[in-house]
């Protein structure tokens, strides 16, 4: 008979030292397999699939969320994965879900928003191309593949978008259809493979956003500073576009869109007050970014250069203190990170009140280069010279123009803060100092420095 205790680790009597203490060696084997195992994991999960992962985030709107899911089984035949993210549904979402063998799903215990959703699916996706798409939608006849030709058509190629019939902006087009009985017949007419129909944009909106893998993993998490929804695809495709990558509408892929179905649910003072409020952060983010954004462009089509910031890195200033979201400590200088060994914020605040640390995601520190460990004293005297520098353009001094801009020297180079809230949110701007518009134009020019963005899971 078969006995299952015969499968289970077990310590003998000889795994025992005499006076009761445990031999290590249990413990050391235990470790070692667990070590290799979680070691495996890790390369498998970076080992990515020939296929798409379909991110639809959700809230409540269960009906819809399955109505879409049968849409994406009806019409997809290119090799995908599904995964939704629950965000704290009340209506019994992940109940139906589990009972779909095809969808990857994750649950909130709490509501994240849009952006939180997202960044849960970013992390989970193995796909070798990525897909959000929301959960008010119905996918047709050869949507996926025709976005897919557009996105593969170019290295250039950031993100592309599909038309459809609700969505504000240049992917809406006029459709002859007034029921869903008789939007199949249209969209399977439409969406014949038509390359002369596809089309550059300056944005492209998130309800259904197609990008390769590079591109998520170089252009990073959406910002969870946006509540809710609105704004945040903005913000992604502006860091896009700072790399250099083009954004193009399919217009031979239609689906059809319900529209802002979660959105309409909230009362109206409420959605009000939330674009208010994404918006003012979105302006103080980015400030005149469309006219910058026109102007690095126009530079960069003139002199063939590369992109304007390195983004992996979301154009991280140096000589600044960072985190990681499980609190460990990092300095930043000359383009490389130092995690401070037996440190954590609140003793590094005594020394330096005026201090804070800027939490990063685990992608974000991976692109910047590993330095090592450093012991608590000599990261304290790394951070005691950079907030009093001795040169007035040395490494890491901070320069602020008669008109308010502000540059940071990193190597020998100045590099502009896009907004004065950059600035202070990287903790600089206390540390400027006068410098002409004369003394600046002598410095070669280097990449701008970023906003960088606002995670709140642990896990990014």
């Amino acid at each position: 008979m078969h006995n299952p205790n015969r499968l289970r680790p077990t310590r003998g009597k000889n795994s025992r030292k005499r006076g009761g203490s445990p031999l290590p060696l249990f413990d050391q084997g235990y470790q070692a397999g667990y070590e290799k195992g979680r070691a495996v994991g890790y390369v498998d999960f970076e080992q990515p699939f020939e296929g798409t992962s379909i991110i639809i985030p959700t809230f409540n709107k269960k009906e819809l969320l399955l109505q879409c899911l049968d849409s994406i089984e009806a019409h997809t035949s290119f090799p995908y994965e599904v995964i939704v993210v629950d965000d704290a549904s009340s209506d019994g979402t992940s109940e139906a879900l589990r009972r779909r063998r095809k969808v990857r799903l994750a649950v909130h215990a709490d509501n994240a928003g849009f952006a939180g959703s997202v960044n849960t699916g970013l992390m989970m996706a193995k796909g070798r191309t990525v897909l959000v798409l929301n959960n008010d939608v119905l996918v047709t006849e050869n949507w996926l593949s025709n976005m897919l030709d557009c996105l593969n058509s170019g290295p250039d190629i950031g993100a592309v978008g599909p038309v459809t019939n609700y969505i504000g902006g240049e992917q809406q087009i006029d459709v002859p259809y007034r029921d869903i009985a008789d939007m199949w017949e249209f969209a399977a007419n439409h969406n014949r493979k038509d390359p002369q129909r596809w089309r550059r944009t300056d944005r492209l909106v998130g309800f259904c956003l197609l990008m390769k893998r590079e591109t998520m993993m170089r252009t990073g998490y959406f910002d969870e500073g946006y509540r809710v929804g609105n704004y945040e695809d903005d913000d992604w495709m502006i860091r896009l576009r700072l790399q250099g990558m083009k954004l193009m509408i399919a217009g031979d892929a239609f689906i059809h869109h319900f529209g802002s179905e979660t959105m309409k649910s909230l009362d109206h003072r409420d959605v009000s007050q939330i674009s208010r409020a994404n918006q003012d952060y979105f302006h103080l983010k980015w400030g005149n970014v469309h006219e910058r954004l026109g102007q690095v462009e126009a530079q960069r089509g003139k002199e063939g250069a590369g992109p304007a910031v390195e983004i992996r890195s979301e154009g991280c200033p140096v000589q600044v203190l960072a985190s990681s979201g499980t609190g460990t400590l990092y300095w930043l200088q000359q383009g490389t990170r130092y995690r401070i060994k037996g440190a954590d914020a609140a003793s590094l605040a005594v020394q330096f009140p005026s201090l804070s640390a800027v939490r990063l995601s685990q992608r974000t520190l991976q692109g910047i280069p590993y330095g090592g460990e450093w012991e608590l004293p000599e990261a304290v005297q790394a951070i005691t010279k950079a907030m009093s520098p001795a040169e007035r353009f040395g490494e890491g001094s901070v320069m602020k123009l008669p008109d308010g801009q502000l540059y940071q020297m990193d190597r020998g180079m100045a590099r502009l803060f896009w907004t004065p809230y950059a600035a202070e949110v990287w903790g600089l701007a206390d540390r400027a100092r006068p410098v002409s518009p004369d003394e600046i134009a002598a410095i070669p020019e280097g990449p701008y420095v970023l906003p960088p963005i606002q995670l709140r899971s642990s896990l990014l």
